[in-house]
């Protein structure tokens, strides 16, 4: 097409050089008075833009293009200014182009088909420095999108690390000790056969520290340490349930909570007491989310198929924000005054190590904990 165009193109580059300052004034100004945004660009980048242009018409000028478009785009970035707002800088600068040099080029008597060259290969430059200046803005937002990606899960593994580091010491200074109360415990027993006040106090220390060796180890298997006792066995889940209930039962009737369950019978490998820890740590959660509410109400779900579990604990408290939700697995997020938040990321951590999942799901009527696990299939190694 340019053999036929008989438009001189080094006058018309020759012309748009010397409006360069005349384009760039007037586009600095426009950018003042249009934008809602505070953007001033230095009037280097931006009068280079107009020259860039010019040469395009007679010269091969995309490796500079690309390199003014990246300078470009890094200063922007670094301004923090909304992509939105680079972009309308962009429309302003192509009005302004046609605004002062349509005027010069009709003193030229330019035939239809030469006017139509021009404006067909000024504008193609013009959609070149766009589509590379938003291409360099992109890769520049992904990369800071992957480092902030990477901190995070660093940050993460940290905690994961400094949990697994207090576990270690938890398993040598609270353990030990535990294993000698534990023992004396049996031998009073076996000493005060027959004395049924004495038997039903021991009864009752015996659960809180059966209870408290529960916490222990569901806080040790942030550690990575193997704990002899976490042993993989088959069990019913209605019977899991049936034990997990006794021990929230004295809350449930104290507080006066209506309590349902619908379990559909199923045999499950696993280590059977961290799925206890599990279930015993969602429902006090649910315990206390119902707290501000008249009626109480707590539901407790499973359903089996293709393989899975699907156990599912439900309260009707009030609705769990969409970002806490996000958030409710990792360590040390809480949202209870006295809270640790280490209570659902050992869930998470005990489920995984069952192959499953849990998650969460919170609506205005009820919110629901979801495990998911499997309970057929080859079996599962040993938990540590």
């Amino acid at each position: 097409m340019a053999e036929t165009v008989s438009l001189n193109l080094h006058d018309v580059s020759q012309k748009i050089l010397d409006m360069a300052p005349t384009i760039t004034t007037l586009w600095l100004q426009e950018i003042v008075i249009s934008m809602e945004t505070p953007l001033t660009i230095p009037r280097n980048f931006a009068e280079k833009r107009t020259v860039l242009l010019a040469r395009y018409l007679v010269e091969d000028v995309d490796g500079d293009m690309q390199a003014w478009s990246l300078d470009m785009g890094e200063w922007l970035r670094s301004q923090e200014f909304p992509f939105s707002s680079i972009l309308r800088t962009y429309q302003l600068y192509r009005n302004v182009f046609w605004r002062v040099l349509r005027p010069e080029l009709q003193q030229w008597s330019l035939a239809p088909e030469e006017m139509l060259y021009l404006e067909t290969q000024l504008g193609k430059a013009m959609d070149e420095s766009v589509f590379w200046a938003v291409y360099h803005f992109e890769q520049m937002i992904n990369q800071e999108l992957v480092q902030k990606e990477e901190t995070i899960s660093y940050l993460h593994n940290d905690k994961l690390t400094m949990l697994g580091k207090i576990a270690a010491n938890m398993a040598h200074e609270l353990r030990n000790p535990l294993c000698a109360i534990e023992g004396f415990l049996k031998l009073i027993a076996e000493s005060t056969q027959g004395q049924d006040k004495l038997q039903s106090y021991i009864q009752v220390v015996m659960h809180e520290f059966e209870n408290l060796h529960r916490q222990i180890t569901g806080f040790l298997s942030f550690s990575k340490k193997p704990i002899l006792d976490e042993v993989y066995k088959t069990v019913e889940i209605g019977q899991v349930l049936y034990d997990v209930e006794l021990l929230i039962t004295p809350r449930l009737v104290g507080e006066n909570i209506r309590f349902e369950k619908h379990i559909e019978p199923c045999t499950l490998h696993c280590y059977e007491e961290g799925l206890k820890q599990v279930l015993v740590n969602l429902l006090n959660n649910a315990i206390d989310a119902v707290q501000t509410r008249t009626n109480k109400s707590i539901r407790v779900i499973s359903h089996c198929e293709g393989g899975w579990l699907r156990l599912i604990v439900e309260n009707n408290g009030e609705m769990i924000p969409a970002e806490i939700v996000e958030n409710l697995f990792q360590p040390f997020f809480t949202t209870k005054q006295n809270g640790t938040g280490i209570g659902l990321s050992i869930c998470k951590n005990i489920i995984e190590k069952h192959n499953g999942t849990i998650s969460c799901e919170s609506t205005e009527e009820s919110t629901r904990f979801i495990v998911r696990l499997p309970f057929s299939g080859d079996r599962l190694p040993a938990f540590g």
